[in-house]
C-alpha cells in the first residue's frame, strides 16, 4: 500500500502520516524511549529528507524525533538519490517494512539545488526513487508539502520550484492507493473517489462549472478531461470583454486581477458574469492562503479573488477541487 499525505504547514499531516503507518501493524516498542537501530529491533523506517541546515531546521528536527520515540523507528537520512542508495550494498533490507517518508518538498528541493542533487533531471529522480522505494517495501506513506496558494508573484526560481514540486506530487498520486489532504488536523480522502465526486459531465448539463485548487495541481488537464473540445481563453491575456461571450476561461485569477487594475471592483465582475454568461466554465487558481500581503492592492486582488469566487459558485451548476492532479467534485 502507497499513500500520499498533503496539506499546508501546521495542517497536522505529519502526525496523520505517523498515526496511519503505525495503525497498519502492530510492532514492538523499543521500551526504552529510544529509536530503534536495528532491523530486528522492528520493522518500521523513517526516511529523513530535511538537512539539519540551520537551529531552526535542528528544532523542527528533534520535534519530530520526539514525535515518533518509542514507536520502533528506525530513521535513515537520505537527502538525495534514493534510487541509488536502494541498490547499494550497505543499505538495509527493507522488504516487509512500514516506510515513512517526510518530506517531498524537501527531497524535491535537495535534487534541485544540493551539488550532489539531479538538478535539472530532479522530478525524474524524485519520482524514480520513491517508486524503487514502493516496490522494495510492504508499505509506503510520503508526506508532501502544500505551498501552492499565494497571491503573491513568485520570483522566477521559486515557481520553477513549485511547478517541480506540482508535477512530482500529480505523477506520484497516480500511483498511489490512497491520497489524503489533512485540513486543522482533519484528513480528508482525495484518493480513492466516490460516489459524486467521480461523476462526469452530462449531455446538456447547463450552468457555470467552476474548478479550483492551487497553482500547478493538473486543473487545467482534469478541466480537459471533464469538458472535452471546448475552446479555452486566457484569462490573463484576453481582452476583458471576451467574459462575457467566451466559452470557457483558465488562469481566472489573472483576470479578476487585470480587471481591478481598472478600477472595477469584483461585485460588478460578479453581476455581468452571472447576468450575461452563466454557462461560463472557469479554472480559477486558489490564493487566498500564505501571509497577508503588505502592498495595498495585492490584498485587494487576494480578496476580491476569493469574494468574487464564492459569489459564482453559489450560482454554479458545479464546482471541483483538484489536489495532486485528481479532480473532486464539491458541489
Amino acid at each position: 500500500m502507497m499513500e500520499l499525505v498533503t496539506g499546508g504547514s501546521g495542517s497536522g499531516k505529519s502526525a496523520y502520516a505517523e498515526e496511519t503507518l503505525c495503525s497498519l501493524d502492530s510492532f514492538p516498542d523499543s521500551g526504552n524511549g529510544k529509536e530503534t537501530g536495528t532491523q530486528q529491533d522492528g520493522q518500521r523506517y523513517y526516511i529523513a529528507t530535511m538537512p539539519p541546515w540551520d537551529k531552526e531546521t535542528e528544532k523542527k528536527i528533534e520535534r519530530h524525533r520526539a514525535m515518533r520515540s518509542g514507536r520502533g523507528f528506525h530513521t535513515l537520512e537520505w537527502y538525495t538519490g534514493f534510487e541509488e542508495k536502494l541498490r547499494r550494498g550497505d543499505c538495509p533490507s527493507l522488504d516487509r517494512t512500514d516506510i515513512l517518508v517526510e518530506c517531498l518538498s524537501n527531497l524535491t528541493a535537495n535534487e534541485m539545488y544540493m551539488e550532489e542533487g539531479a538538478g535539472e533531471n530532479a522530478v525524474d529522480a524524485v519520482i524514480r526513487g520513491i517508486l524503487c522505494l514502493r516496490d522494495r517495501c510492504r508499505n509506503l506513506v510520503v508526506v508532501t508539502n502544500d505551498v501552492f496558494s499565494e497571491s503573491a508573484e513568485d520570483s522566477s526560481e521559486m515557481r520553477r520550484y513549485k511547478e517541480t514540486l506540482g508535477r512530482i506530487n500529480c505523477a506520484l498520486a497516480e500511483e498511489t492507493d490512497r491520497v489524503t489532504e489533512v485540513v486543522c488536523g482533519i484528513p480528508c480522502t482525495v484518493k480513492p473517489e466516490t460516489g459524486r465526486e467521480t461523476e462526469e459531465e452530462k449531455e446538456g448539463d447547463g450552468g457555470m462549472r467552476i474548478i479550483t485548487g492551487g497553482a500547478f495541481q493538473g486543473k487545467r488537464a482534469f478541466a480537459e478531461k471533464l469538458y472535452p473540445g471546448v475552446e479555452w481563453t486566457d484569462g490573463g491575456r484576453c481582452a476583458l470583454d471576451e467574459i462575457r461571450t467566451c466559452r470557457a476561461v483558465y488562469g481566472f485569477h489573472e483576470f479578476v486581477k487585470r480587471w481591478l487594475e481598472q478600477g472595477k471592483n469584483w461585485e460588478e465582475l460578479a453581476s455581468l458574469m452571472l447576468e450575461e454568461n452563466r454557462d461560463l466554465i472557469l479554472i480559477c487558481d486558489e490564493i487566498g492562503c500564505g501571509l497577508v500581503p503588505v502592498d495595498a492592492f495585492e490584498r485587494e486582488y487576494r480578496e476580491s479573488t476569493g469574494r468574487v469566487m464564492n459569489a459564482l459558485a453559489v450560482q454554479a451548476e458545479r464546482v471541483d477541487r483538484v489536489v495532486c492532479g485528481i479532480g473532486r467534485r464539491i458541489k
